[in-house]
């Protein structure tokens, strides 16, 4: 968690002469920012860890410690502050040390009231600044580790021959990656109550005799609700009580998940004492929910290896399986390694240039890297997201708002989106649909999320000045009522080797090693899981020219009500 930047930040002034404190406290008194004074520099640490500090102007001659080494210590305890160094005369081998050290500027007195707003302000706008890019950093940092857990829980859940070791594994990979001292994973008995099947942190007897009922303390909550429980500070919750808070419960802060398996409760999911001190967010919850997900499909999996390994042919199936699977992950991982690093880069290298020539880039110029860090950032958050949304839609989490709706909406829609895309690389568009379309039914914030990424391909993969050319039609199969929709491409063109797995997850057209794809390979996978919680189908078309052409069908109301009976 980072600290948000106080909209008035304070300006210390550190001089050992009163008169000069005074005159400078005036001068500052038009920027509405508290101000500070020292007439030492050796407690500048101290006043920092209680104050919020966003520029210091810091005599260079003080009588108990040289102003450089002030400065020196302000840019190792915070950087982002903004330093000042100022001095009674013009020398210019100790201005050149003070701007070595990061100074943000060297004032000789007498300075105006002008020279010290415009040196005060410009360092307030710097420490926001810097302030700012520390946090995106921070996050960063913070979503690749979520990343790199969720695929530590994924891999364990795969490679694991026995569900306790599995469990233990699991738990482990928590505590170590997430930051927490106490983690518990429980699983519901025939009894009807909760029991400890692993954990970290908790005494053997604990483990052993804990049982819990449905509504008792926060599992039992958990477990009667279905729903996860984030309390920032248990003492301030009304809904449990502590009885060992203080010895428990660190910070008072506590997370607990429910475990799904096919829409059934399972069991639940336990953190607590996170080891940074902070209480836990919604965003550790998000991640927790992942990973109770993946915990869902572990289990399930197991159970269903179980059962294979009585029926020889079945099982040599699901092994042929699981050895794609695993190789469409480690090709994940290759991807992620290029897709996340080059806009991470790209960021950074943008931050690096602009600190580095603050003083000598235009205002224009900095605008300009701070636009390019936004589009890469938009670039990561756009993967993250996707890989996300796709996990959650694979594991039946995601809520569905069911309704009939029209085809041509999701079609304009995409069109919009996409339309300065295709504008670049001067594509041509045809669309043909049949007068009085029936509706279809689903989602229609999923189908479009779906029909994107189908125009996405459509678009991405064609040749300059190709065409992008959408059908839409009513067609009977089985004597139930479809909507036909074909999306075709004249770019690039599927090899029939790739016609079985192209909609797999992470499966992709190209190379990684001489011709790296776009994305990650789950546009297509997003789509697949999308139409067939539809009781739709999509497929590729035969096709007699160059391209791509995909074809689905999609049920109307009334078919899926007799697909689903």
């Amino acid at each position: 968690m980072v600290e948000q930047p106080q909209e008035n930040p304070a300006i210390l002034l550190i001089d050992d002469a009163p008169l000069i404190l005074d005159l400078m406290e005036d001068m500052l008194e038009d920027l509405n920012c508290p101000v500070l004074r020292s007439g030492s520099g050796l407690g500048v640490t101290k006043i920092l860890d209680q104050e919020d500090v966003a520029v210091v102007f810091c005599d260079v001659s003080l009588p108990d410690i040289n102003g450089v080494n002030v400065l020196q210590m302000i840019k190792q305890h915070t950087p982002e502050i903004q330093v000042v160094m100022i001095s009674g005369q013009q020398d210019f081998d100790v201005a050149r040390q003070v701007l070595r050290e990061r100074a943000l500027d060297y004032l000789v007195k007498p300075f105006s009231q002008e020279e010290v707003l415009q040196v005060a302000r410009q360092g307030i706008g710097a420490y926001f600044y810097a302030k700012h890019q520390n946090q995106a950093r921070l996050e960063a940092q913070r979503r690749m580790a979520d990343l790199i857990l969720l695929r530590k829980v994924g891999e364990t859940a795969n490679a694991g021959n026995n569900l306790q070791g599995l469990f233990d594994q699991i738990l482990d990979s928590i505590v170590h990656t997430a930051g927490v001292e106490v983690a518990s994973l429980m699983l519901l008995k025939e009894d009807g109550l909760l029991h400890i099947a692993a954990a970290h942190g908790l005494d053997k007897e604990i483990i052993r005799s804990v049982r819990v009922a449905a509504g008792v303390g926060i599992s039992g909550h958990v477990l009667a609700t279905g729903e996860a429980v984030l309390v920032p500070n248990i003492d301030q919750d009304n809904r449990f009580k502590s009885s060992r808070g203080g010895q428990r419960y660190k910070n008072q802060s506590l997370l607990s998940v429910p475990i799904y398996v096919r829409d059934e409760m399972v069991g639940v999911i336990n953190v607590n004492n996170k080891t940074s001190g902070y209480p836990f967010d919604l965003e550790d919850q998000n991640l927790l929910v992942a990973i109770a997900n993946q915990v869902s499909l572990a289990m399930e999996n197991f159970k269903l290896i179980n059962s294979f390994r009585q029926q020889a042919l079945v099982l040599e199936h699901t092994n042929e399986d699981l050895v794609r699977v695993n190789r469409a992950r480690t090709r994940l991982v290759c991807n992620l390694s290029h897709e996340l690093k080059t806009p991470l880069t790209s960021i950074m290298g943008y931050v690096d240039l602009s600190l580095s020539f603050f003083n000598k880039l235009s205002e224009e110029e900095i605008k300009d890297n701070l636009v390019q860090i936004h589009e890469e950032g938009k670039r990561l958050e756009k993967l993250i997201t996707g890989m996300l949304r796709l996990f959650s839609i694979e594991s039946e989490r995601e809520v569905w708002r069911w309704k009939s709706f029209g085809v041509p909406w999701s079609i304009a829609d995409s069109f919009q989106y996409y339309n300065s895309k295709m504008a670049e690389q001067n594509l041509l568009t045809e669309i043909d649909i049949q007068d009085d379309l029936p509706e279809i039914y689903g989602d229609p914030e999923k189908f479009g999320m779906a029909f994107n990424s189908l125009i996405d391909n459509a678009v991405k993969f064609n040749r300059d000045g190709g065409l992008v050319r959408i059908k839409a039609e009513v067609k009977v199969f089985e004597g139930l009522d479809y909507i036909y929709l074909q999306v075709f491409n004249q770019g690039q063109t599927v090899p029939p080797g790739a016609h079985e797995t192209i909609f797999d997850s992470y499966t992709q057209l190209g190379d990684i090693d001489t011709e790296k794809p776009h994305g990650v390979g789950i546009g297509l996978a997003l789509v697949k899981v999308v139409v067939d919680r539809m009781k739709g189908d999509i497929f590729l078309e035969e096709l007699d020219e160059e391209g791509t052409c995909f074809g689905l069908m999609l049920p109307t109301e009334q078919t899926y009500n007799i697909l689903q009976s």
